[in-house]
């Protein structure tokens, strides 16, 4: 079993001074100041009323997730995961501060401490590269940087450090740095619902409860994905993978129907965009199933997803330990069929991710972008016919 996406957190900001330079240490330390340590985090919009986290999953010290022993012995160990991926939850807080070199002081940070203080302690585990997106360019960089360690098997898009969609051109040296190391990029639900942030984490404005949050976070996942797709970067990177992770499942039908529809009368917008809007999402883009819709008669999901054929190949079990919805793998059983489990208990990852001693996928080459600029133009002289 593959476990791809968990979560693991700094207790403090004081965990990453060793591996922060030092000046920045020395302003986020604030040597005498009785208050501690600067917490170097922006805060969510909303917060889940009855608890964040499991309630145990605290370790004696520290927060969940933070405790390599706890997370041993309630994750690894008891649930039997051959591999699990770290990614963050509290942490994706540190990228979305307006103070964006410091951020990214501390995305820097937290890498080199997943290293040194995870993977380098247990082979079981794996890390997604975390980054300040705010500088796609430094982001690059780090990408490059610590993406070349081979744990580290794809990358935290972090928060919408520029309020724009991920398939806005000046996110592209990003995806570039990630194809270049054949790792996949993790979208996650929150990542548009930092107070920090200018963008609305649903779509009319901000909702009034968590609740309302909650059941809508997953409209700003959708709408980077659209952006992703028509803006073209699945076809200007040939080996680009995109995991989004807690918003559920049942949306995928309707709106690749609606893409499809937009794409069949609407396509000259996009003559760089060779093939339906679907085909790229089946083959591209995977979900996690952490927020896994769960209806009285569990058999319906099955139904509703089946509506889309070879769904079972889009799913991947993503426990996201520690948090308060976090569901173990026999939760997530009981609502599948039988005959996905093989694929969403494993294959999928196991195909997704960049795992160490792999064969990389080939990346976009220097006349990648000019041959699908090409590729466009003929298609829009062929339909101009």
């Amino acid at each position: 079993m593959i476990d791809a996406l968990a979560f693991h957190e700094w207790p403090s900001t004081a965990t990453l001074a060793d591996y922060l330079d030092s000046g920045w240490r020395e302003i986020v330390m604030r040597p005498g100041d009785r208050g501690g340590p600067i917490q170097v985090r922006s805060q969510w919009l909303y917060r889940n009323p009855l608890g964040a986290k499991q309630a145990d999953a605290w370790p004696a010290e520290g927060v969940p997730g933070s405790d390599l022993a706890t997370l041993r012995a309630q994750l690894l160990d008891h649930e039997g995961a051959e591999r699990v991926v770290l990614g963050y939850e509290e942490g994706l807080l540190a990228m979305g501060v307006s103070h964006y070199h410091l951020a990214r002081a501390v995305g820097r940070a937290a890498n080199q401490w997943t290293i040194a203080e995870w993977l380098e302690r247990d082979e079981r585990l794996h890390g997604l590269v975390l980054i300040c997106s705010a500088v796609p360019e430094d982001a690059a960089a780090d990408v490059r940087e610590y993406g070349r360690h081979e744990r580290m098997v794809g990358v935290a898009m972090g928060v919408n450090g520029l309020g724009r969609p991920f398939g806005h051109a000046a996110y592209l040296p990003i995806y570039e740095a990630a194809a270049e190391l054949d790792l996949p990029i993790v979208l996650q639900i929150g990542s548009d619902g930092v107070s920090a942030l200018d963008s609305t984490p649903v779509a009319g404005g901000l909702p009034a409860t968590y609740g309302e949050y909650a059941a809508w976070g997953v409209q700003a996942l959708t709408g980077h994905i659209g952006s992703m797709i028509t803006q073209g970067l699945f076809d200007r990177f040939p080996n680009l993978r995109v995991m989004v992770a807690g918003g559920g499942a049942t949306w995928v039908a309707a709106y690749l129907w609606r893409l499809d529809f937009w794409f069949k009368t609407n396509s000259k917008e996009v003559p760089w965009l060779l093939r339906p809007p679907s085909e790229v999402f089946l083959e591209r883009v995977r979900l996690g199933t952490l927020s896994l819709e769960s209806p009285r008669q569990p058999e319906r999901l099955a139904t509703a997803l089946g509506t889309v054929a070879g769904f079972d190949e889009l799913l991947m079990y993503t426990s996201g330990y520690p948090s308060s919805i976090a569901e173990p793998p026999a939760a997530i059983r009981a609502r599948l069929p039988e005959g996905w489990h093989e694929r969403v208990f494993g294959a999928n990852a196991d195909e997704f991710f960049r795992w160490p001693g792999r064969a990389r996928r080939a990346g976009a080459g220097p006349d990648a972008g000019a041959a699908t600029a090409t590729a466009a133009a003929q298609t829009t002289s062929e339909k101009g016919a």
